[in-house]
């Protein structure tokens, strides 16, 4: 098995609705950039987050691409098939097995095989330790989630593999130590705990593949499982293994169980409240099998899309528990070993701040006070101060705080549509004004009427609204001229589809529209003058010109006479 975590999500596809954020039972879901991630020491692998999030955003890493490589290694293929096939194949889950053949599986058992040696094991443990509680160790998403956040208790669990496990290693045993073991199941966490580190030198299994991830496999390669002949396990487990595996083990009398109580949970939130219970020693000496998806496997994410109801699934295992119930193999009876693990504390350490860090992150969410500490839990923390805790370790951001962004939002609306020295309004089709600031009711002298509502009618001349509503485009920059308010303003009709109303922008451009008059007046009188002074140089060269034209025919005059009387003078002499 590889180390990597198989759990992933697409930043291209998140919307920003934080619903696996909220949704997560432990918190390991982080925001980065806009986006989520997950914390992988953190992450139980329950799936929660892949059956809320209504993008589809979460996705595992293909096991495909590995289980074809273990085909082309000319070793001997088994798979193990986990019995809620039944309920997630329908009526064509006998025609499954021959699909697997066909894709290159040369033998192939049910995972309920190993059931039978599970609950041996178990007993064989309760009844020989003398301890006051004893937790299963069937659901890998539960075995995660006790090593992560409740490590004083793995002293209490059954220090059993599960089931997928331990057949796994029965049929290594059975087929040869070189052979190759992929299971086939509803469970993401039982992926993630086969790739566990501490388990790869006592478990022997090769790969884990959904039944979702199957089914797509199938049909790439053209397989339509309806056209199949039904096939036959080459070995299936006992009728209790078939629904044990399935729905948990029997509840029957305390004898069985040791003479402690029986405790049989699932679900998120009851895991959680009976782990809780045991770690405070609440309980009566009990053994508690905890399934941490609701109704067991059959529950599980993989069912998420599942066309038969859970009732449906639940009848259709056990009809087929009754109907096809095997009979313990030798090769299950004898087997001992291989069946053995441990638990290691593999706490999440949170740094806890101090109250004047937590007080700090409070006010930063808008919460100055006790009151202001709704603790609504709406970003997915029970108490606000339990999100200041997690934004002080980088889990989250005070933006994920309901309350505090819409007041946050309110504020700053309320803030630009009170101040705002434009008109807006919102009309409705009937002409209507659902909400108008008070710029607007200043300056349009708007009234009530007498059925107490606002109507445009009575104070604009409404042609262009009605012309966006019937056209749906938005009208923008236009010059209007309000003779009832004698003003100017520039328009702006915004058409809101989701409201079916119209946003009214009215910047007032009266005062630059009386100062581009002024200009103008100042510049015709400017002109005027101007021309009037150019009127008058003219006459005044024309005058100059023609008092010079005189002055100097009388100089011409006067020369003549004086040049004349000199010749005259130069004659005589």
């Amino acid at each position: 098995m590889n180390n990597s975590y198989d759990l992933t999500l697409s930043e291209h596809g998140c919307k920003d609705c934080y619903k696996c954020v909220r949704n997560c039972p432990v918190k390991a879901i982080y925001l980065k950039e806009n986006t989520t991630e997950i914390s992988p020491s953190r992450c139980i692998a329950c799936g929660k987050c892949f059956t809320v999030c209504p993008r589809n955003n979460k996705a595992m890493a293909n096991s495909s691409i590995r289980v074809k490589a273990l085909m082309n290694s000319n070793r001997t293929l088994v798979a193990s098939i986990d019995p809620t096939f039944v309920a997630y194949f329908g009526k064509n889950y006998k025609k499954l097995i021959t699909a697997l053949r066909k894709l290159g599986f040369q033998y192939i058992e049910e995972t309920s095989v190993a059931s039978d040696i599970l609950f041996n094991k178990y007993k064989e443990v309760w009844t020989t330790d003398q301890q006051k509680y004893y937790i299963t160790s069937n659901c890998s998403a539960v075995n995660l989630m006790v090593q992560k956040y409740y490590p004083e208790l793995i002293n209490y669990m059954l220090p059993i593999l599960p089931p997928m496990m331990i057949h796994a290693n029965l049929l290594k045993e059975k087929y040869g130590s070189k052979s190759k073991v992929v299971f086939f199941g509803p469970c993401i966490a039982a992926r993630i705990e086969a790739n566990d580190e501490s388990l790869q030198e006592i478990q022997k299994l090769d790969a884990v593949m959904s039944f979702k991830e199957l089914r797509e496999w199938i049909i790439s390669e053209g397989i339509t499982l309806k056209r199949l002949e039904d096939g036959c396990f080459d070995q299936e487990g006992s009728k209790e293994g078939k629904i044990y595996a399935a729905l948990g083990l029997p509840i029957v009398e305390e004898e069985l169980y040791g003479g402690k109580d029986f405790i049989k949970v699932h679900g998120a939130q009851n895991s959680r409240e009976v782990l809780d219970s045991i770690k405070q020693e609440e309980l009566d000496p009990a053994i508690i099998e905890i399934n941490f998806c609701l109704n067991g496997c059959i529950g599980g994410p993989n069912f998420h899309n599942a066309e038969e109801n859970l009732f449906s699934r639940t009848k259709q295992v056990k009809q087929y528990a009754r109907n096809t119930a095997g009979t313990p193999s030798k090769e299950a009876v004898e087997f001992s070993d291989g069946c053995r693990r441990n638990f290691f504390d593999k706490r999440v350490w949170n740094e806890l701040p101090n109250n004047l860090e937590i007080r700090k992150i409070l006010k930063e969410m808008g919460k100055f006070k006790k009151e202001d500490e709704l603790d609504c839990g709406t970003c997915g923390y029970e108490t606000c101060r339990e999100k200041a805790i997690a934004i002080y370790n980088g889990m989250d951001k005070t933006d994920m705080c309901l309350p505090y962004m819409r007041k946050k939002c309110e504020t700053l609306s309320n803030l630009i549509f009170e101040h705002s020295p434009n008109f807006l309004f919102l009309v409705n089709r009937s002409l209507e004004i659902l909400s108008i600031n008070p710029a607007a009711i200043r300056h349009l002298n708007i009234e009530k009427t007498h059925d107490n509502k606002l109507h445009l009618t009575t104070v604009l001349d409404c042609l262009d609204y009605l012309e966006v509503f019937e056209t749906k485009q938005n009208i923008s920059g236009q010059k209007v001229y309000l003779e009832m308010q004698n003003l100017t303003v520039m328009q702006n009709l915004i058409y809101i589809e989701e409201q079916d109303a119209i946003l009214a922008v009215l910047n007032n451009i009266t005062t630059e529209e009386e100062r581009v008059k002024q200009l103008m007046e100042v510049r015709q009188k400017t002109g005027e003058m101007v021309q009037k002074v150019i009127k008058k140089q003219m006459t005044i060269a024309q005058e100059i010109c023609s008092v010079l034209g005189e002055t100097t025919a009388e100089t011409k005059v006067i020369l003549k006479k004086f040049l004349d009387l000199t010749v005259e003078k130069s004659g005589d002499e």
